[in-house]
């Protein structure tokens, strides 16, 4: 019996010209953040540098004068501060391929378990001083004294301060991963002169002279995780 009389069509034979499905790559994804997260950062800061924190004139001038001037900008603040709270919180996204790429080089967990969960605290804590000061703007637009407003001003650095210390820990565990992988001999080493810079830094709770050490810590992170991901993207996992 043929082929043709078993039922079976000629068509049938025929190979399958279908194309292979797309596989989407979620870990790549997710490293893409890692570049977006800092360029959001300074982006962001160098807005309300520019169209935000003129408004609440000098830190030298009279409490209730700059009260009242942050009070008449409150529209302005809000949304600097919506803004802010957005860039903030895209670390989130970066912690998926930092979790795939700690688990490829410790098959044990620890370090990707450190590593987002540092990170996870550093995209609340941050991003926190924005929610903070809408919550000290709306008290003060209800009939509170405005020359709170000045006080608040305080609560970015701080809240940055307190950051540094999770910054700590996700620094080390990409270190330790980086390390283990080989892919790098550079990006660990400077990794550990921003985890001192950052210790240093976090000494802004207890004395303001030391926020520029803050700051400049800061966009060292920032610049920093952007080479790491720019590194696993040049580096894929196979």
């Amino acid at each position: 019996m043929s082929i043709t009389q078993a039922g079976a069509h000629p068509g049938d034979l025929a190979p399958s010209t279908q194309a292979p499905a797309v596989r989407y790559d979620a870990g790549r994804a997710s490293t893409w953040f890692g570049l977006a997260f800092p360029a959001a950062q300074f982006t962001v800061m160098l807005a309300m540098a520019i169209f935000v924190l003129p408004h609440g004139g000098a830190p030298t001038d009279p409490a209730l004068e700059r009260g009242l001037s942050i009070l008449d900008a409150e529209t302005t603040y809000r949304m600097g501060n919506y803004v802010f709270m957005l860039a903030g919180v895209l670390l989130l996204g970066f912690l998926g391929a930092v979790a795939q790429r700690l688990r490829a080089v410790d098959a044990s967990g620890v370090l990707a378990t450190v590593g987002v969960a540092a990170g996870t605290l550093i995209a609340l804590i941050w991003p926190m001083a924005g929610m903070l000061h809408d919550v000290a703007l709306s008290t003060a637009a209800h009939g509170t004294d405005v020359r709170i407003l000045t006080g608040w001003d305080d609560v970015a650095p701080y809240s940055l301060a307190f950051s540094a210390l999770p910054r700590l820990f996700l620094i080390g565990a990409l270190v330790l991963g980086l390390r283990a992988a080989g892919t790098s001999t550079w990006l660990p080493r400077v990794g550990v002169v921003i985890g001192v810079l950052s210790l240093a830094g976090n000494a802004t709770t207890l004395s303001g002279a030391m926020f520029p050490l803050l700051a400049l810590s800061t966009l060292a992170f920032d610049l920093w995780l952007a080479s790491v991901a720019w590194h696993w993207l040049r580096h894929p996992l196979r």
